[in-house]
């Protein structure tokens, strides 16, 4: 069980990757898509077996999930708030 949530954490990070480079391309409506899916890689990282996966699951999903969530919100929250 826990090497098939490993994979599955891999899985979700190279689709979440590749519909990010879609977004980036210009189709905005994958941006939703892409970081749920990593979220749910990450949540699936987290229980998955220890070992290269784990890693490569984790580290990917949560660089996706810091690159779409956290630094926008930070930067629209306190560097770009003038109106």
């Amino acid at each position: 069980m826990k090497r098939t949530m490993s994979r599955i954490s891999i899985c979700l990070f190279a689709l979440s990757l590749i519909l990010y480079i879609v977004m980036l391309l210009g189709n905005d409506a994958y941006l939703l898509i892409s970081v749920v899916l990593a979220v749910f890689g990450l949540i699936a990282g987290v229980f998955s077996e220890k070992g290269l996966y784990k890693r490569i699951g984790l580290i990917g999903n949560g660089a996706l999930v810091i690159v779409t969530i956290v630094i926008p919100l930070i930067v629209t929250t306190f560097f770009w708030n003038t109106p």
